[in-house]
């Protein structure tokens, strides 16, 4: 007889959460926690991070906010030091922190928003796996999971250094999984489509601004290319990273899964 997917594995377990003061990030590691790991929540503002603590005493004896900013090497290297200052090791981590960029055409895009995008979305996920990896051998196990987007595998016309982002985090992805096969971590990318949230809004303001249409026609094309003509939620996002978490994904790596609601199937939309 069969036996039935085993969701747990993560009971016990320490995982590192970056943006975790996000709409996504805080429902990563809300569901992360829920489901018996210590958490460490990774975020730029400690007055965002205290808002997004669990309430409750036991959960947060299993939680521990740290401020840093993940584009920054000593920052990466303090978060991995607190964890196991305080938790003694690390099984888990979720590359979620993210920055938007402008929407604009390359020929005005800056330099510096350009470098703030790649620092944040490729650079930061880059050193926080080598630092999380070094621990990880010790113990030859691990997951890291790497949210990156839909976008990384097609054009996106006014957001560029978003979408190189995003691309080089599924090629990171991948190279760490091979890398890291040997020491038995999986290294793993969700690819979320449009996720419903104060994020989205504010791309498709700054799209509608750019293309000088209203937020509602915008949001109109915007859904247009979803199969079922809708954004998915953050709670969508977290049941994925939380699979691939599990002994039920303990032969999964190197995969780039996108949770998009169909987002981009048909390219004649």
């Amino acid at each position: 007889m069969n036996k039935p997917l085993n969701l747990d594995g993560i009971s016990g377990k320490v995982a590192i959460v970056t943006g975790a003061t996000g709409d996504l990030g805080s429902v990563i590691a809300t569901d992360l926690l829920a489901a018996g790991a210590c958490v460490v929540w990774v975020g730029r503002q400690k007055r965002s991070l205290d808002d997004r603590l669990p309430k409750t005493v036991a959960d947060r004896n299993r939680s521990l906010a740290v401020r840093a900013d993940i584009r920054k090497e000593s920052e990466i290297r303090s978060v991995v030091r607190a964890t196991l200052r305080r938790f003694k090791r690390i099984d888990i981590l979720v590359n979620n922190a993210g920055a938007r960029g402008p929407t604009t055409p390359v020929t005005r895009l800056r330099l510096r928003d350009w470098q703030e995008v790649i620092d944040t979305n490729l650079t930061g996920p880059f050193l926080l796996s080598r630092e999380c990896l070094k621990h990880m051998a010790l113990r030859r196990a691990g997951r890291i999971v790497n949210i990156s987007s839909v976008v990384g595998h097609w054009a996106y016309p006014l957001r560029a250094s978003y979408a190189a982002s995003k691309a080089g985090l599924l090629s990171l992805t991948l190279t760490l999984a091979q890398e890291a096969g040997e020491i038995n971590v999986q290294v793993n990318a969700v690819c979320p489509g449009p996720v419903a949230g104060d994020a989205i809004e504010s791309v498709l303001a700054a799209r509608a601004r750019a293309l000088g249409i209203s937020v509602e026609k915008m949001r109109e094309q915007f859904l247009r290319p979803a199969a079922l003509r809708r954004m998915v939620t953050p709670r969508d996002i977290s049941r994925m990273v939380l699979f691939l978490c599990s002994d039920a994904a303990q032969n999964i790596t190197g995969q780039a899964i996108d949770v998009s609601a169909g987002y981009g199937l048909y390219p004649g939309m």
